[in-house]
């Protein structure tokens, strides 16, 4: 199976929800994404800048095997991002310092000239330059599937339209794709995935009738962030094995709803036992 190079942030997050602590945590659409791909048995290597106060990432004991060499190391810190939610889990402000995150542009856009064969997943976020990356990928004529996220999807989207049609997939929630017909269409690209929160998540395609699925409850959701990226994850690594969209989508729910009862990964990570 062929190797999936996943562009963007890998981030320190700071998350409030209401009626629970602050929450301090390892983030980023990229590493959640490419954890669950990777779970999911897709080789993933991630392709974002991070800081010295990551230095440790490559060795944290609760992820899966990640192909970290293509990993800028900048110095100073990671990006953080600091996320509220409402008692809706709708996220309602987010405060950014990009940090190393900043070189993240000037980095993808040297590894798509050097891996013009490659397969490439984009999380479009800021601070990444999506129109110069999404460029460079259609004319080295790439494989990519994208996401967006709400917060940066009013500007990123219209942005991104000029080559939404070369993507492969598209993920986005119910009001990214509300944006996303706007400027593109129903159906911007052979494949859109579409969430709805606890709502029966679709995927779109050319040609057919939507397929649907709706999550099962969680009785204690522990973490809300990243639940749209597993999704993603596992829903790429399983159609990669040419799995049928409705089959690859069922996983993905599955994958998405077991991240939200599971305990965020906490900064600083736990240490490796000795031998």
């Amino acid at each position: 199976m062929q190797r999936t190079i996943v562009i963007g942030n890998i981030s320190l997050d700071h998350i409030h929800r209401p009626g629970h602590p602050p929450v301090h945590q390892l983030g980023g659409a990229a590493l959640h994404l490419a954890a669950a791909a990777a779970r999911a048995g897709l080789p993933v290597a991630l392709a974002a800048a991070v800081g010295d106060d990551l230095d440790g990432l490559t060795t944290d004991p609760r992820l899966p095997t990640l192909d970290w060499s293509l990993i800028y190391r900048g110095l100073g810190p990671s990006a953080t991002f600091v996320i509220h939610y409402d008692e809706t889990e709708a996220v309602t402000a987010v405060t950014s310092d990009y940090g190393a995150a900043g070189h993240l542009t000037t980095h993808a856009l040297r590894l798509i000239d050097r891996r013009p064969q490659a397969v490439f997943h984009v999380s479009c976020r800021h601070p990444l330059d999506v129109p110069a990356i999404l460029q460079a990928l259609t004319e080295h004529d790439c494989l990519f599937s994208l996401d967006f996220h709400l917060p940066s999807a009013p500007q990123l989207i219209p942005a991104a339209t000029p080559w939404l049609h070369h993507a492969t997939t598209i993920f986005v929630n119910a009001q990214e794709y509300a944006l996303l017909a706007h400027h593109a269409g129903p159906r911007p690209c052979p494949e859109t995935v579409i969430t709805d929160g606890p709502r029966p998540a679709r995927v779109l395609l050319h040609g057919h009738a939507p397929h649907l699925l709706a999550p099962a409850a969680v009785s204690n959701v522990r973490q809300i962030t990243g639940a749209g990226d597993t999704l993603a994850g596992t829903y790429l690594a399983h159609r990669t094995r040419r799995l049928p969209p409705a089959a690859a989508l069922d996983l993905a729910v599955h994958a998405a709803t077991r991240h939200t009862a599971q305990f965020p990964l906490t900064f600083p990570a736990p240490r490796r036992a000795s031998p």
